[in-house]
């Protein structure tokens, strides 16, 4: 009974990190495709496995991006928003600063 509670929880494990990857890299996908596939605009807010860069990283990023890429991203977190995409607490966050908000 131990080995199936144990088995259990580590197949739960697993799929939950598969789950938080794919729901990463699903963002990063949209926010590319919202930028007309110029992935230098996703890259302002992750890295390439969608894993969310720091605060310091992204403002640095932000401020060196040129102004279309910085009214690309806008238009990404809009588009992202009218199509109810459910972008993670952060992306959210991080478009509230990029509009302005």
């Amino acid at each position: 009974m131990k080995k199936l509670i144990t088995a259990t929880a580590m197949t739960m494990f697993f799929a939950g990190s598969a789950f938080a990857a794919s729901t990463a890299l699903d963002q990063r996908a949209a926010i590319d495709n919202y930028a007309g596939g110029d992935t230098s605009v996703a890259d302002i807010m992750m890295d390439e496995q969608g894993v969310d860069r720091t605060d310091e990283d992204f403002m640095a990023r932000w401020d060196a991006a040129t102004p279309e890429q910085q009214a690309a991203l806008v238009d990404a977190c809009d588009q992202g928003q009218a199509d109810e995409l459910a972008f993670t607490d952060t992306v959210q966050s991080r478009c509230k600063i990029v509009k302005g908000n």
